[in-house]
């Protein structure tokens, strides 16, 4: 892939330094001759963009598909866990810590990472007593896409009770040269649409 990009732009450097002139040697009429040698100068560039920009737009939309809601416990399920409806009633009683707030002793009983499918996931933060969340920070998806999880871990049972993902998008905005042509390139944030329900559904707030 290296060596492509490197031919692609030796080329290139190749082509700008003869389009000035060349075009004007070769081509009689001047207006004809003027069109050539920007093509020669930046349609290698534009063309270079327009492509990339479709691969990354396809790249962004394979990504999308993965942005789900994964349940590994119904949430009925895991009430019966913890002890049934008054237990899990009285999770809500106990305060959200984040990793710093978290006593020494705490730290060292909680793992601190989580390998799960594949993907390594960093502790984050203690809720309802028993519940370690988990963010897997960006990994990439393909060459041009990157996906972020979250995921609900019952400490006391080690059990995953669910996990999300959600595409961050790869669209540039702003003044970027794809934009400013009019180039299509990217992909919007994709994110799964029920998971607030689903954090509803699983814990009590008081």
């Amino acid at each position: 892939m290296l060596g492509v990009v490197v031919l692609f732009f030796a080329l290139w450097f190749i082509i700008v330094c003869l389009a000035p002139f060349l075009p004007f040697k070769l081509i009689k009429n001047k207006l004809v001759a003027c069109i050539v040698a920007f093509m020669l100068t930046f349609g290698c560039w534009w063309l270079y963009l327009t492509i990339d920009g479709y691969r990354a737009y396809l790249a962004g939309k394979e990504a999308c598909k993965q942005a789900n809601l994964t349940i590994y416990v119904q949430p009925e399920k895991w009430r019966e866990m913890v002890g049934g409806h008054e237990a899990w009633l009285k999770l809500a009683d106990y305060e959200e810590k984040s990793k710093r707030e978290l006593s020494e002793e705490e730290k060292q009983k909680y793992p601190q990472t989580l390998n799960f499918e594949g993907v390594e996931y960093h502790f984050d933060y203690l809720t309802h007593k028993r519940v370690l969340v988990y963010e897997s920070g960006y990994y990439a998806f393909n060459s041009y896409a990157y996906l972020e999880s979250r995921l609900y871990y019952d400490w006391e049972t080690k059990t995953v009770l669910y996990k999300y993902t959600w595409f961050l998008g790869n669209y540039s905005l702003g003044f970027t040269a794809p934009n400013l042509l009019g180039i299509r390139h990217g992909y919007k944030m994709c994110e799964p649409g029920n998971i607030s329900k689903t954090y509803e559904k699983f814990f009590y707030l008081n």
